[in-house]
């Protein structure tokens, strides 16, 4: 039996609140055998780069309903600072999904909404405050609307005022926006003398307590010496914020998890349901912010020894089984990425990069398939297909990777776009014994679209999303805009503008190898096409009507020329094809009759007809001499034809 597969939308997974949704999601798909898809950009949707936020967000038009049989959203940190770029692109998306949709923690379109219980710990901070602290006079920094969830975290903290008989001033009850700005408007009217400070000040988000600390110290109101301030969210800016902010971890796994039980009721009805259990013990975090000595344990936690500049003993094989910045950096990745001469040796490093995922089991990278066509415009949605151009798993040794690099040589490997991944069409029970984890993520410049990176886990061993793994993607975007950029000049040089077909210079890049690689007994071949009677095309009747006989006469050369071969524009209006491998006289002979074929067919639309010269060589293989000699005579012949044609004129 199939494999249950959700799928989990959402942004900023290194970001609190999304990491403990995945944990929650996760723990609870593993418990159930479901497999996840996360798809997410991986900045905040309040990245102030808007060209690298386009091309973030162009990740969640890879999403294919047809592929999950659920889904589940969440709104709140797509919709930071009040930005609903990401939140109305999605609701425009989901608006055709029939697949069942469940939103966690605000409201998303007409779909079902799942909410954290915030209102226990605001039950907490405000017993806290009271009881540890005394505190008798309190302010409340709220968030921008009535939102439940704000009504639930504001009644959290009104019933144990009540049961303490404390009376609530409503007028001390401000409205915030849940972000910085908030904290420091209520911070500039403490710092003008309009309002007297309070007892404490309880905020509703992290980020805007943090707004109103930072902006109180720097006018010189002490916290926690001259006002209290509390936060909610515990977030890495709260604990390493001077002084700490106390804070309280919210119960967002458990939310994650019961996201995942209401999908499970109608995916699996007849299955039973296994309830999450938070441990409610370690939520409340004591920063200094509260007057409480700092718990070092909760700050501390913050610093995982991923600063840049710690010394680690690189030969001890063990330091490689937990990579952090410091080591991404000191991999010097970016510089050996950039380096690469040809897109098939960036992405061969990028593979010999890979120790840099681990634990990740798979690996893999997804272009467009014309990727390196910088004229293409990607700026929103992928190519219909899509080239594999990495697929790499971890063997069962250490360090035992296989891998495929499909890209050059005849290797390349497409699929269509709808399937997302060619892994998900893999029958999972059969091909991974447990349950997985997929992570899709962008891979752009600016707004421009490359296509998508996707990471594989067993759901027991997840791994985490984080600062490592983004800024291992930012080194790939520029390493692969560098590749298109070098194979863009080297495209321009070897290429005519004209027609797009080679060059003298590339046909002799190119012949070259096919000449090398060729195995004994191969035949080369030559065909030259010449345009007639160009000059006096151009002197009747200009030089734009001349451009268009070459073009034709390109397209005609172009349309017998094999995926093998090289075709060339020679100059002026003279075309030639050369080919290595086992020809025989009757493939040139017919390849010669469909060109004047197509020029026969052409011209019936034309209003002046094009006519062009053609013949044909074969030889065999002399390695030493190369292609010369067969493309010399196969221009006489070329030639030979034309003084046919001229004396067949005459004698009519």
């Amino acid at each position: 039996m199939k494999r249950k597969r959700i799928c989990l939308v959402t942004i900023s997974p290194e970001s609190e609140y999304t990491s403990r949704i995945m944990k929650g999601v996760f723990s609870q798909c593993k418990r159930y055998g479901y497999d996840v898809v996360v798809v997410s950009a991986l900045v905040s949707v309040c990245n102030y780069y808007k060209n690298y936020l386009q091309g973030e967000l162009n990740i969640y038009n890879i999403i294919n309903f047809d592929l999950f049989d659920g889904f589940i959203i969440t709104p709140i940190p797509m919709t930071e600072d009040q930005n609903m770029i990401l939140y109305d692109k999605l609701l425009a998306l989901f608006s055709s999904c029939t697949k069942p949709v469940i939103a966690l923690d605000k409201k998303f379109g007409d779909f079902p909404v799942i909410y954290t219980d915030d209102k226990t710990p605001f039950n907490k901070i405000t017993e806290h405050l009271i009881k540890k602290h005394g505190c008798r006079d309190f302010d409340i920094l709220s968030g921008p609307d009535d939102s439940p969830l704000t009504n639930m975290r504001l009644n959290g903290i009104l019933e144990v005022l009540n049961s303490f008989d404390i009376p609530t001033d409503e007028n001390r009850i401000f409205r915030g926006d849940y972000w910085y700005l908030g904290g420091e408007r209520l911070a500039d009217r403490y710092i003008s003398g309009e309002l007297d400070l309070p007892d404490a000040v309880i905020c509703l988000s992290d980020h805007m307590a943090l707004g109103l600390i930072n902006k109180l110290e720097k006018n010189n109101i002490k916290v926690p010496d001259d006002v209290i301030v509390t936060g909610f969210g515990a977030v890495r800016e709260a604990a390493i914020n001077t002084p700490p902010l106390t804070s309280y971890v919210p119960y967002q796994a458990k939310t994650g998890a019961e996201g995942v039980n209401y999908l499970r009721t109608i995916i699996d009805p007849a299955a039973s349901i296994v309830p999450y259990v938070e441990k409610e013990d370690l939520n409340l975090k004591i920063g200094a912010s509260c007057g409480c000595d700092e718990d070092f344990s909760y700050t501390r936690a913050f610093f995982p020894g991923d600063s840049a500049g710690i010394k680690y003993n690189y030969n001890d094989s063990s330091v490689w089984d937990n990579i952090n910045m410091t080591m991404l950096q000191e991999s010097y990745m970016a510089e050996i990425l950039t380096g690469s001469e040809t897109p098939e040796v960036c992405l061969g490093k990028i593979y010999e990069s890979k120790y840099l995922l681990k634990p990740y089991k798979r690996f893999y990278i997804c272009l467009n398939d014309d990727w390196l066509n910088t004229d293409a415009d990607f700026s929103e949605g992928y190519s219909n297909r899509m080239l594999l151009a990495i697929s790499a798993h971890n063997g069962s040794k250490l360090h035992g990777w296989s891998h495929h690099v499909f890209i050059g040589g005849g290797r390349e490997r497409y699929f269509n776009r709808k399937s997302m991944l060619p892994a998900l069409e893999e029958e999972p029970k059969e091909t991974f014994k447990e349950p997985q984890v997929y992570y899709f993520a962008p891979l752009h410049f600016g707004k421009i679209s490359l296509g998508y990176v996707v990471l594989q886990n067993d759901l027991s061993l997840p791994g985490h999303v984080g600062q490592v793994f983004r800024n291992y993607i930012r080194n790939i975007n520029n390493a692969l805009e560098m590749s298109r950029t070098k194979y863009r000049s080297i495209y321009l040089s070897e290429h005519d503008a004209m027609t797009g077909l080679r060059n003298r210079r590339g046909l002799e890049n190119s012949i070259e190898a096919k000449i090398s690689e060729a195995e004994e007994g191969a035949k080369i071949f030559a065909i030259v096409a010449d345009m007639d009677n160009l000059k006096k095309r151009n002197d009747n009747y200009g030089h734009s009507e001349g451009d268009n006989g070459i073009s034709l006469v390109a397209n005609a050369i172009r349309s017998i020329t094999d995926d093998n071969e090289i075709c060339v524009r020679g100059g002026g209006d003279e075309f030639f094809i050369l080919g290595v491998g086992d020809y025989t006289e009757q493939q040139l002979s017919e390849k010669v009759s469909r060109f004047r074929g197509y020029l026969e067919t052409a011209n019936e639309a034309m209003s002046i007809p094009v006519e062009a010269s053609i013949g044909y060589s074969l030889m065999p293989l002399d390695k030493k001499e190369g292609f010369q000699v067969v493309l010399d005579k196969a221009d006489a012949r070329m030639y030979e034809d034309k003084r046919s044609k001229k004396s067949q004129k005459v004698k009519k």
